[in-house]
């Protein structure tokens, strides 16, 4: 059993099926990548152990086909071929990759000491509908700089989804991106909707379960879990934050602001809890290290109520929130005593402020 394919090609196709294997040596199934080939269909498949990846490509020359190899092994050999094509030969004990040269790669056993196989893959019926690539994306540079980054709170880890927006938070910083992608209320896992980044169509069938979810394009199918905890997610209380009226707002131009943060970086410590002091005054925000070692005024773009306010942020947090916005220039709200509220068409973005120890 056989096949042959552009060389180029299969390297596209292993390039995006590694993105689903996480290689966790404690679950051996997440090292291993399946190959199939059925009806002129070749799947490549992938998983974490919560995710599963899978690609395709029609068209493809040769005999119904299904292996398992190690993922490192036969996608660094895919990635080093410059031959036009490549030819893969199931043998008793090896997959033969015949290109530049003649290469065999293992096939892992089982605990009986046969091959190892993945479980097919089945379908059943759910509620169906559709998602825009160009909605995840927004999603993907809105919300991921909110994410919770450790488990203290599980389900802070996740994208939260309701009819009319979606949320993330950490409990420092909060973002509310009002698009609607789904009507039900969905917690999602971030490596899930990384994975969404893979499918080249713009518009993805999406199959909602009671715990699970398909998404479905025309080159890639994603199976994944909902997070727990949907329940507990504290949806009700970053709305009201959102929604909240800040006395003061300015607007500044992105890239000068972030530069102007960039150079700060050299001037705070951990010491120092990593902070800045922003002071917005009447000719601009003023920069200052706690330490005294720095200064810098950013010109307002344009100022409104404006009311003198102080306060301390942590640098490396708001740098984030910064690069999170789309558009040319930062709409920056202010004279809240816990927190600056950053805005930027349909993203509303809510940064902790740090007390300030000088007060």
């Amino acid at each position: 059993m056989s096949l042959i394919i552009d060389t180029k090609t299969l390297n596209e196709l292993v390039s995006k099926a590694v993105k689903g294997s996480s290689d966790n040596k404690m679950i051996p199934i997440t090292s291993l990548i399946s190959i199939v080939l059925k009806d002129n269909v070749l799947t490549l498949t992938t998983t974490d152990a919560m995710n599963i990846l899978q690609v395709f490509k029609k068209d493809v020359e040769g005999d119904d086909f299904d292996v398992v190899v190690q993922t490192e092994m036969f996608s660094r050999l895919v990635m080093r071929m410059t031959s036009k094509t490549t030819k893969l030969t199931l043998k008793d004990s090896s997959l033969e990759v015949k290109g530049n040269g003649t290469y065999n790669i293992e096939l892992p056993l089982d605990e009986d000491g046969l091959p190892i196989k993945f479980s097919a893959q089945k379908y059943e019926p759910g509620k169906q509908h559709e998602v825009k690539l160009s909605d995840i994306k927004s999603i993907l540079t809105a919300n991921k700089a909110s994410l919770a980054e450790t488990m203290e709170v599980p389900c802070l880890t996740g994208y939260y989804f309701n009819n009319e927006s979606v949320l993330t938070t950490d409990r420092y910083k909060m973002c509310s991106n009002n698009i609607n992608v789904f009507d039900d209320e969905l917690l999602l896992p971030a490596e899930l909707l990384d994975l969404l980044l893979l499918v080249d169509d713009e518009k993805i069938g999406v199959t909602i379960y009671d715990d699970k979810i398909l998404f479905e394009s025309s080159n890639v199918v994603i199976t994944g879990y909902q997070l727990e905890g949907v329940e507990d997610y504290p949806a009700s209380a970053i709305t009201s934050y959102v929604t909240q009226q800040f006395q003061s707002v300015c607007e500044l131009h992105k890239d000068n602001l972030l530069a102007a943060l960039d150079r700060f970086t050299l001037f705070v410590t951990p010491f120092e809890r990593n902070a800045v002091i922003l002071t917005f005054t009447e000719s601009g925000l003023v920069l200052d290290s706690v330490n005294n070692t720095a200064t810098e005024v950013v010109k307002y773009e344009a100022v409104e109520d404006f009311v003198m306010f102080r306060c301390v942020i942590e640098l490396e947090l708001l740098i984030d929130q910064i690069k999170a916005q789309e558009t040319e220039f930062v709409e920056m709200w202010f004279g809240h005593e816990k927190a600056l509220k950053l805005v930027s068409n349909k993203v509303t973005q809510i940064v902790a402020l740090l007390e300030d120890e000088n007060e």
